[in-house]
Protein backbone atom coordinates (compact mmCIF):
# COMPACT_ATOMS: atom_id res chain seq x y z
CA UNK A 1 0.00 0.00 0.00
CA UNK A 2 1.27 3.32 -1.30
CA UNK A 3 -0.96 5.19 0.30
CA UNK A 4 -0.22 7.51 3.39
CA UNK A 5 -3.69 7.46 4.63
CA UNK A 6 -4.42 8.62 8.88
CA UNK A 7 -7.96 8.48 9.95
CA UNK A 8 -9.72 11.74 9.64
CA UNK A 9 -11.36 11.19 13.38
CA UNK A 10 -8.16 10.45 15.70
CA UNK A 11 -5.36 10.38 13.41
CA UNK A 12 -3.68 6.81 13.80
CA UNK A 13 -2.20 5.86 10.79
CA UNK A 14 -3.75 3.30 8.41
CA UNK A 15 -0.99 1.42 7.19
CA UNK A 16 -3.27 -2.04 6.88
CA UNK A 17 -6.79 -2.84 5.17
CA UNK A 18 -8.07 -4.37 8.03
CA UNK A 19 -8.00 -1.28 9.25
CA UNK A 20 -10.29 0.19 7.19
CA UNK A 21 -13.99 1.44 8.32
CA UNK A 22 -16.78 -0.01 6.46
CA UNK A 23 -20.17 1.56 5.66
CA UNK A 24 -23.57 0.30 6.48
CA UNK A 25 -23.17 -1.29 2.97
CA UNK A 26 -20.05 -3.06 4.00
CA UNK A 27 -18.26 -0.99 1.73
CA UNK A 28 -14.35 0.30 2.22
CA UNK A 29 -14.39 3.91 4.08
CA UNK A 30 -10.27 5.22 3.66
CA UNK A 31 -11.16 8.40 6.02
CA UNK A 32 -11.96 6.65 9.55
CA UNK A 33 -10.63 3.93 11.04
CA UNK A 34 -12.50 0.92 12.12
CA UNK A 35 -12.65 1.78 15.71
CA UNK A 36 -14.06 5.52 15.42
CA UNK A 37 -16.46 4.68 11.92
CA UNK A 38 -18.13 1.53 11.61
CA UNK A 39 -21.76 0.32 9.61
CA UNK A 40 -22.17 4.14 8.71
CA UNK A 41 -21.65 5.78 12.47
CA UNK A 42 -19.15 7.61 14.45
CA UNK A 43 -18.11 5.95 17.87
CA UNK A 44 -17.71 9.67 19.07
CA UNK A 45 -20.40 11.54 19.26
CA UNK A 46 -17.73 14.99 20.19
CA UNK A 47 -14.17 15.78 19.92
CA UNK A 48 -14.66 15.87 23.55
CA UNK A 49 -15.30 12.31 24.28
CA UNK A 50 -12.48 11.37 21.78
CA UNK A 51 -10.32 13.50 24.09
CA UNK A 52 -11.46 12.26 27.49
CA UNK A 53 -10.32 8.55 25.75
CA UNK A 54 -7.37 9.54 24.23
CA UNK A 55 -6.33 11.00 27.48
CA UNK A 56 -7.65 7.98 29.57
CA UNK A 57 -5.92 5.27 27.61
CA UNK A 58 -3.18 6.60 25.39
CA UNK A 59 0.15 6.35 27.71
CA UNK A 60 2.32 9.48 27.59
CA UNK A 61 6.48 8.04 28.69
CA UNK A 62 6.76 12.25 29.25
CA UNK A 63 4.68 11.84 32.22
CA UNK A 64 2.42 15.31 30.75
CA UNK A 65 -0.26 16.02 32.79
CA UNK A 66 -3.64 15.11 31.86
CA UNK A 67 -4.81 19.25 30.77
CA UNK A 68 -1.51 19.34 28.86
CA UNK A 69 -2.01 15.96 27.25
CA UNK A 70 -5.53 16.71 26.47
CA UNK A 71 -4.50 20.39 24.88
CA UNK A 72 -2.11 18.47 22.26
CA UNK A 73 -4.56 15.63 21.24
CA UNK A 74 -6.92 18.85 20.79
CA UNK A 75 -4.37 21.02 18.58
CA UNK A 76 -3.64 16.90 16.43
CA UNK A 77 -7.70 16.23 16.33
CA UNK A 78 -8.56 19.97 14.96
CA UNK A 79 -6.57 19.36 11.89
CA UNK A 80 -8.41 16.16 11.10
CA UNK A 81 -11.30 16.22 8.20
CA UNK A 82 -13.73 15.24 10.65
CA UNK A 83 -13.47 17.51 13.18
CA UNK A 84 -12.93 20.46 10.50
CA UNK A 85 -16.43 20.08 9.79
CA UNK A 86 -17.88 18.97 12.95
Amino acid sequence: MNENLICQCCGMPLNEEELFSREADGSVNKDYCKWCYADGKFAYESKESLLDFLVANMPDPEGRPDDERRAMYDGWLSQLKHWKQA
